[in-house]
C-alpha cells in the first residue's frame, strides 16, 4: 500500500543509491535505449476523447496505470497467473479489461465475478463449458486460442468453515494452476485443462470478503493497486470534464478543473465522516462515485447552463444523486451534514453559498431538480433544470394519463406527490446514462416498482420483469434472461430490467444479476447449440457498425450491446437482515449501481394521498377532507414513532410501511360506509317504527268510520239479494212453461221432417236408375269434338243409322227430321252444347211417343252406330239416355210436388218452432242474468260483511297495538336522536378505529392507550366529529361476538378484546406472536 512504498522506497535507496533523487523507486523503469533510469511520465500520452466516446471508454493514462498495464502485459504474454490487489474504485476491472480487450487476435477472454454463494462445481462447469475437446482427457479453448479467464472477487466465497483456511473455488483454481487440471466430477477420471491462464482482482478481506489461502495466493504474481495521488485523480477528471466544456460560456470552463477537484474533496471527507454499519450497509462509497458525478455532470448541454451558478447547481444535484441519495433518515441527520459538507466546499471552491445557489429551488434543502424529460420530441439528451414544479408535476401526471391509457400495460394508481416526483426524476437520470444500474430501497407499498415502470415508459423503455411461481427455479430464471439478453442484444431494444427482493427464490438469481451488474452478461448461460441463433440476430447490424463478421466480434457486439441498452433495477427492502448480507455477498449491489433510499413519506405526501382516495361520496366537503387527511398522516406518523419507542424501550421491531398507510385510508371508506349503513339501518328501523304507530293512530280512526259505513251498505245488500231471488222465482215459471211447448212441438216437427225424408228417398230411387245413364251418355257427349261434328256433315248421303240417329235428335229439337235440316242444324256452332244443356226435366210426352220407334229398334244401338260414326254414336247414346230420364222423371213428379208440399209445411213449422225457442232462449237468458245477479249479490254481501268483520278485527288489535306501545314512542324518540350523534361522529370514530385496526396489533396496552390518546387529539384539534369516551373495541365489536369469543376461552378483558376485533376485522392475515 501507499505506506509500505515509502517504506520500501527508503530501504532500497539505502542498498542502492543509484536511483534518482526525486520521486520514488515506483516512479522510475530502466530503459534499454538510454541504459539509465527513465520516468514513467515518458510513456504517458496525451490523452483526448474521441467524438461519440462513452463515458466507461475515457481511460485517462496516468503514470500508475501505464506502469501496471506494462507489468501486467509482461507477466501475461508470458503465462503468468497475475493477481491484481488494491481497495474499490483503484482500477483493478478497468486494468484487466483494458488488457483483455488488448489481446492478441490469438487470444481468447472469458470473464467471471465470483460471490459469497460461488461454489467450485459451478465454476468447473462455466470454464469446461466454454472449451472444446482436444483429446480423450484435455480440453482447450475454442479454435485453438489462448484463453485468458479474468475473475473478479477473487476472494469472495465463503470458506468450508470459521476454521477453514480453504474456499472451495479458489483450491480448484489452485489444482489446475498446479497440475494442469482436475478431475472429471461424472467419471472420477483426471482432465486437463490446456492454453489457459488466469488473472484475477479482489479488494483486502473485509466484510464478505475472506482471507484466502497463502499457498493459493503463492501461485500468482501479486500486483497491489493503490489510490493515485489526488493530482492524478485531478487530472483525469479535469480531462473528462473540461473536454466537455469547450462550447459552454466563458465563466463555466474554469469549472472544469475546479468540479474534480471539489468532489475529490468531498469524497475523501464522506469516506471518512459516513461509515458503514449494520443498520447502513449502503454506506460504501469508493472512486466510481466520484466518477458517477462527473458523468452526471458531463450530461449537461450548453444550451441550458448558461451561468456558473447554474452549473454549481448542476455539481451539486449530481453529488446529491450519487452519495446522499443512498443516506437513511434517522438521528444522525446525515443528509443535514452533507448538505453542510456541500455548502463548506462551495464557499471554500467555487466562492458561492447554499442559500444563494438554492434559493429558487421547491425545496432548498432538497436541493435543485434536474431531469431530461422536459423537452418531449427531441432526439438529444436534453439535461436541463426544472425551475417550475407544478409544471413538472403536470408533466409527469399526463404522462401516467398516457401510460393508463396504453392497452398492453397494467393501469397504475398513483398519487405523484413531491417525492414520488423527485424519485421518478432520480430514476430516469439513472436509466439515460450509458451502462448504468440503480438499487431502489424502501418497504414494500413504497412505490419502488410503480414510479420505476412509470420512468422506464417516460424514457420509452420497455419494462422486464420475472413472473414466480411455485416451480420457477434458476431454470427458468435463466431462460427469462436468455429471452432478455436477446430482447437487448439481439433486438436492441433498450429495456429496464425490473427486479425485486421477493423474487429471489434461490440465491444464484442474485449471483447472476450480480453477474449482469459487473460484466452485463451470465458465465456460461448460453449452450453452443445458441450461439449460431445470437450471430444471426446481431450480424445485420455489427456489418452496419463496421465490425467484422467473425464469431468472437458477433459475440463482443451483442455483449455490448447488452450493456447499453440494458439497465437494471433492483428494488431491496432494508426491512431484517437480508439486505445487509446480500451487499456483503455481492459487492456489484453497490459498485454498480446508484442508490436511492425511499424514505418515510412526509406528512404532505401522506395528506396529498389521502385526498385523492377520500372519494365525494365518503367525504363530501374539500376542507373536511383536508382535516380527515391531517389526521390520516398523524396516525401514519405516530404509529413510526411509537414503533421506534417500542424498539428502543422493549427491542421488539415493527415495520411500518406505506401499505399500511393504504390499507389505512381505504379501509376508513369502507369501515365508514359500514357504519353508516349500520347506524343508519337502526336508525330507519326505529324511525319506520314511529311512523308505524303514527299511521296506526290515523288507521284506528278511519277504519271506526270505515266500519260504519261498511255495515249500513251489508244491510242493504242483504235487502237486494231478497228482493232479486223473489224475481228469479217468477220469471222461473213462465220459462217452464214455455219449455213445455216447445219441447212438443219440436217432437212433432221431427216426425214431419222424417216423412218428408222417406218421400225425397224414394224419387231419389228412380232417379238413380236414369241418371247413370244420362250421365254416360254425357260423357261420351263431352268426348266429341268439332272435328267428329265436321265428319257428319261432311256426308252428302249419310249413312241409314246415322241419318236415323240425327232424326231422333231433331225430333228432341222440334225440328224436321230430313238430312237437310238435321245437317243445318249440327252445323250451328253451339250445337254441342244444346245437347249438354238440353233441359232433360221437362220432355213433351209427344216426343217421348215420337223417339219410341227409334229406341226399339233393334239397329239403334249405340254400338251398331259405332261401327258407322263415333259423333253418330254419341248421340244415339245421348238419345237413349233422354228417353230413359224423361220417362222416369214423369213417374217421379207426382212424388216431387208432394215433397215439395211437405218440405214448405215443415218449413213453416220449424219456423214457428225457432220463434218459440228464441222465445224460450230470451226468457232463459233472462233467468240466468238474474241468478247471476243473485249470486253476485250474495257473494258482494258475504264479502262486505267479511270485511266488516276484519275491519272490526284489525280495529281491535290496532287499538291493543297502539295502547302496548304508548310507551315506547317516547324511547324510541330518543334513540333516534342518538343515533344522528352517532353517525356524525362517525367521521372522527371511524379515523381512530381504523388507525387502531391497523397499527396497534403489536403494540401492547400502554402503548396503544397513548397512542389512541393522541388520535383523539388530532381529531379534536381538526374540529372532526366523535364520540367522548371512545372504545375501539365497543366502537368495533358486536357484543354477540364478544361473548362466543369468551365461551370459546378468550380472556375477557379489554386488551384481548380489542385483539380478537383485530384479528377479526383486519384486511390481511393475522400473524400472532405469544
Amino acid at each position: 500500500d501507499e505506506k509500505g512504498r515509502v517504506v520500501l522506497d527508503s530501504f532500497l535507496r539505502d542498498i542502492e543509491a543509484q536511483f534518482p533523487p526525486t520521486g520514488m523507486v515506483y516512479d522510475y523503469f530502466v530503459s534499454p535505449s538510454k541504459g539509465d533510469w527513465d520516468h514513467w511520465d515518458t510513456k504517458v500520452s496525451t490523452w483526448r476523447p474521441q467524438r461519440g466516446m462513452e463515458f466507461h471508454q475515457m481511460i485517462v493514462p496516468t503514470v500508475d496505470t501505464v506502469r501496471n498495464a506494462y507489468i501486467v502485459n509482461t507477466l501475461m504474454m508470458r503465462k503468468f497467473a497475475v493477481m491484481l490487489v488494491g481497495s474499490p474504485g483503484t482500477g483493478k476491472t478497468v486494468l484487466a479489461e483494458q488488457q483483455l480487450a488488448a489481446l492478441p487476435d490469438s487470444h481468447s477472454s472469458m470473464t467471471l465475478n465470483f460471490s459469497s454463494s460461488t461454489d467450485s462445481g459451478q465454476i468447473q462447469l462455466i470454464i469446461e463449458g466454454t472449451m472444446e475437446k482436444r483429446s480423450k482427457d484435455k480440453l482447450g479453448p475454442v479454435g485453438g486460442s489462448q484463453m485468458v479467464i479474468f475473475i473478479d472477487d477473487f476472494n469472495m466465497p465463503r470458506k468450508v468453515s470459521d476454521e477453514s483456511p480453504f474456499q472451495p473455488p479458489l483450491e480448484l483454481l489452485r489444482l489446475w494452476i498446479d497440475y494442469g487440471g482436475w478431475y472429471d466430477r461424472e467419471k472420477c477420471s483426471w482432465r486437463y485443462i490446456l492454453d489457459s491462464q488466469l488473472l484475477v482482482a479482489m479488494a483486502p478481506p473485509s466484510g464478505g470478503r475472506e482471507v484466502i489461502s497463502p499457498r493459493t495466493q503463492s501461485r500468482f504474481d501479486l500486483l497491489n493497486l493503490v489510490f493515485p495521488a489526488d493530482a492524478q485523480v485531478h487530472r483525469i477528471f479535469e480531462s473528462i470534464l473540461s473536454s466537455r466544456l469547450t462550447d459552454f460560456e466563458a465563466e463555466i470552463k474554469p469549472l472544469g478543473a475546479k468540479i474534480p477537484i471539489a468532489t475529490l474533496k468531498l469524497y475523501r471527507e464522506v469516506v471518512k465522516v459516513f461509515l458503514p454499519t449494520p443498520a447502513k450497509p449502503q454506506y460504501l462509497f469508493n472512486i466510481r462515485d466520484v466518477a458517477k458525478v462527473i458523468m452526471g455532470v458531463r450530461q449537461a448541454n450548453s444550451t441550458n447552463f448558461h451561468t456558473a451558478e447554474e452549473f454549481m447547481r448542476l455539481w451539486v444535484h449530481e453529488c446529491m444523486r450519487s452519495i446522499s441519495d443512498r443516506f437513511l433518515h434517522d438521528d444522525s441527520e446525515d443528509e443535514r451534514r452533507f448538505v453542510e459538507m456541500l455548502s463548506g466546499l462551495l464557499k471554500s471552491d467555487f466562492d458561492a453559498t447554499w442559500s444563494g445557489l438554492m434559493g429558487d429551488c421547491d425545496d432548498p434543502d432538497q436541493g435543485p431538480i434536474i431531469c431530461s424529460f422536459l423537452q418531449e420530441g427531441t432526439d438529444d439528451l436534453q439535461y436541463e433544470e426544472a425551475n417550475d414544479f407544478a409544471n413538472l408535476k403536470s408533466l409527469l401526471e399526463d404522462k401516467l394519463e398516457e401510460y393508463n391509457l396504453e392497452p398492453k400495460l397494467i393501469p397504475m394508481d398513483l398519487v405523484l406527490f413531491k417525492d414520488a416526483v423527485r424519485h421518478i426524476s432520480r430514476i430516469h437520470r439513472v436509466l439515460k446514462l450509458p451502462r448504468a444500474n440503480m438499487m431502489l430501497i424502501g418497504v414494500g407499498g413504497s412505490g419502488r416498482q410503480s414510479l420505476t415502470r412509470l420512468a422506464s415508459y417516460i424514457a420509452e423503455y420497455d419494462t422486464f420483469s420475472i413472473e414466480i411461481t411455485n416451480t420457477y427455479r434458476s431454470v427458468e430464471f435463466r431462460e427469462d434472461l436468455k429471452v432478455l439478453f436477446m430482447k437487448t442484444g439481439g433486438e436492441g431494444k433498450p429495456t429496464t430490467f425490473l427486479f425485486n427482493d421477493t423474487q429471489i427464490k434461490e440465491p444464484s438469481f442474485l449471483e447472476d444479476v450480480a453477474n449482469i451488474l459487473s460484466a452485463g452478461l451470465v458465465p456460461n448461460l448460453y449452450g453452443k447449440d445458441e450461439l449460431p441463433a445470437i450471430y444471426d440476430a446481431v450480424r445485420k447490424d455489427a456489418k452496419k457498425a463496421g465490425i467484422e463478421e467473425t464469431a468472437a466480434e458477433l459475440w463482443n457486439f451483442f455483449v455490448d450491446r447488452i450493456r447499453k441498452n440494458l439497465h437494471v433495477v433492483l428494488c431491496m427492502s432494508p426491512v431484517g437482515a437480508g439486505l445487509r448480507t446480500r451487499i456483503m455477498m455481492y459487492p456489484p449491489l453497490v459498485n454498480c449501481t446508484t442508490i436511492d433510499w425511499f424514505q418515510t413519506w412526509p406528512a404532505e405526501a401522506l395528506e396529498e394521498v389521502a385526498i385523492k382516495f377520500l372519494t365525494d361520496e365518503i367525504v363530501p366537503q374539500m376542507d373536511t377532507k383536508q382535516r380527515v387527511a391531517r389526521v390520516f398522516a398523524k396516525i401514519h406518523l405516530d404509529a413510526i414513532n411509537m414503533s421506534q419507542r417500542m424498539l428502543d424501550e422493549l427491542r421488539r421491531h415493527n415495520y411500518v410501511t406505506p401499505t399500511h398507510y393504504l390499507e389505512l385510508v381505504k379501509g376508513y371508506s369502507t369501515v365508514l360506509k359500514e357504519k353508516r349503513a349500520e347506524l343508519g339501518s337502526s336508525k330507519d328501523k326505529l324511525a319506520n317504527g314511529l311512523a308505524k304507530l303514527e299511521d296506526g293512530r290515523e288507521q284506528v280512526e278511519t277504519l271506526s268510520v270505515e266500519l260504519e259505513e261498511k255495515k249500513v251498505i251489508v244491510a242493504q245488500a242483504q235487502k237486494d239479494c231478497e228482493e232479486l231471488l223473489v224475481e228469479i222465482v217468477s220469471e222461473r215459471r213462465v220459462a217452464d212453461e214455455q219449455r213445455k211447448t216447445v219441447e212438443a212441438e219440436g217432437e212433432k216437427i221431427a216426425r214431419d221432417e222424417a216423412e218428408c225424408k222417406a218421400i225425397a228417398a224414394d224419387a231419389q230411387a228412380d232417379l238413380d236408375v236414369a241418371l247413370p245413364a244420362l250421365e254416360s251418355a254425357m260423357a261420351e257427349v263431352d268426348k266429341l269434338e268439332k272435328g267428329d261434328i265436321s265428319e257428319v256433315k261432311a256426308y252428302t248421303k249419310p249413312h241409314q243409322l246415322v241419318e236415323k240417329v240425327l232424326a231422333a235428335v231433331m225430333i228432341l229439337f222440334g225440328k224436321a227430321t230430313d238430312w237437310p235440316t238435321a245437317k243445318k242444324k249440327i252445323s250451328e256452332s253451339d250445337f254441342l252444347n244444346q245437347v249438354k244443356g238440353y233441359d232433360k226435366d221437362h220432355v213433351p210426352d209427344s216426343k217421348i211417343n215420337k223417339i219410341r220407334k227409334y229406341v226399339n229398334d233393334s239397329a239403334f244401338q249405340p254400338s251398331e252406330v259405332l261401327k258407322v260414326s263415333k259423333a253418330a254414336a254419341a248421340l244415339c247414346t245421348w238419345v237413349h239416355a233422354i228417353f230413359i230420364y224423361a220417362n222416369v222423371a214423369k213417374d217421379v213428379a207426382p212424388k216431387r210436388a208432394r215433397l215439395r208440399d211437405a218440405e214448405k209445411t215443415l218449413a213453416q213449422k220449424q219456423e214457428a218452432l225457432r220463434n218459440a225457442q228464441a222465445q224460450l232462449k230470451e226468457v232463459q237468458d233472462k233467468l240466468d242474468d238474474l241468478e247471476v245477479r243473485h249470486k253476485a249479490s250474495v257473494d258482494q254481501k258475504n264479502a262486505l260483511r267479511e270485511e266488516a268483520e276484519l275491519l272490526e278485527d284489525k280495529l281491535s288489535r290496532a287499538e291493543k297495538l297502539i295502547s302496548g306501545l304508548a310507551g315506547e314512542y317516547t324511547r324510541w324518540q330518543a334513540s333516534i336522536g342518538a343515533f344522528d350523534v352517532s353517525i356524525t361522529a362517525l367521521t372522527g370514530d371511524v379515523l381512530v378505529a381504523c388507525g387502531f385496526l391497523t397499527y396497534t396489533g403489536p403494540f401492547d396496552t400502554v402503548y396503544r392507550e397513548v397512542i389512541v390518546a393522541g388520535w383523539l387529539n388530532a381529531v379534536k384539534d381538526q374540529a372532526l366529529p366523535f364520540t367522548d369516551g371512545f372504545k375501539f373495541a365497543g366502537f368495533m365489536a358486536r357484543p354477540t361476538d364478544v361473548r362466543q369469543w369468551v365461551i370459546q376461552g378468550l380472556p375477557a378483558d379489554n386488551f384481548s378484546t380489542e385483539n380478537g376485533v383485530v384479528v377479526t376485522r383486519g384486511q390481511r392475515w393475522p400473524l400472532m406472536i405469544d
